[in-house]
């Protein structure tokens, strides 16, 4: 039984954000695999859900207290304290325009990596890094190393997944894995403002598988 509230919720919150952004993308993509289609239907959600979450900080920085379909009610499950506190749900924005921004323009599975990395690598960097904050990164105190290096291993794990269904050899599917684990978990440790690497830890992966694939 968990005990720590802080813990209890990171959890709750990381769930709910993996099961939303890290599921229905891998169901569209390995669904319909890479077809114009897939893109669309993509496109066509993302484009949605940001602007849903666009109305929603544009309702909370002019305290219009608009209720947003989705947005709000994600608002309350999956506002971590920061944007709690500063009355921002910044991190979804930046979520949806990644992935509009991936899907758009990358192949469908390097995108796919992107999106999940995001979803399921980062939820593990959180818990991992609440639930054992034994040993703080030096060049970012709020993070500690048991959440960087459980991001590498779930970012290989997911990378690897995906790219099972891409026509690369073996060795080249554990060398994309591991490259790209251990540059999105760098990039992920960074001492920035903590919504921005929504936007820069997806693109990263997806832009880098992309460039490893055709290498």
């Amino acid at each position: 039984m968990i005990q720590n509230p802080e813990l209890k919720f990171e959890i709750k919150r990381k769930a709910v954000h993996a099961g939303i952004t890290g599921t229905f993308a891998p169901l569209i993509v390995l669904g319909i695999t890479d077809t114009p289609l897939a893109r669309a239907l993509g496109m066509g959600l993302y484009s949605l859900f940001l602007t849903l979450f666009v109305l929603l900080e544009l309702s909370l920085r002019t305290g219009s207290n608009w209720r947003i379909p989705f947005a709000s009610r994600a608002y309350k499950i999956m506002a971590n304290p920061y944007e709690l506190e500063n009355q921002t749900m910044l991190g979804g924005v930046f979520i949806c325009l990644s992935g509009l921004l991936a899907v758009s323009f990358l192949n469908l599975h390097a995108a796919l990596v992107g999106i999940m990395v995001l979803s399921y690598a980062d939820s593990a960097a959180s818990i991992f890094g609440k639930a054992f904050p034994n040993h703080s990164i030096s060049y970012n105190s709020r993070k500690h190393w048991e959440g960087t290096l459980a991001f590498a291993a779930m970012s290989f794990a997911v990378t690897f997944f995906v790219l099972s269904f891409v026509p690369v050899t073996l060795p080249k599917q554990l060398a994309i894995s591991l490259i790209v684990a251990l540059v999105t978990a760098l990039a992920e440790s960074l001492p920035v403002t903590y919504y921005y690497d929504n936007f820069t830890v997806p693109l990263s992966a997806a832009l880098l598988t992309q460039i490893l694939i055709i290498a």
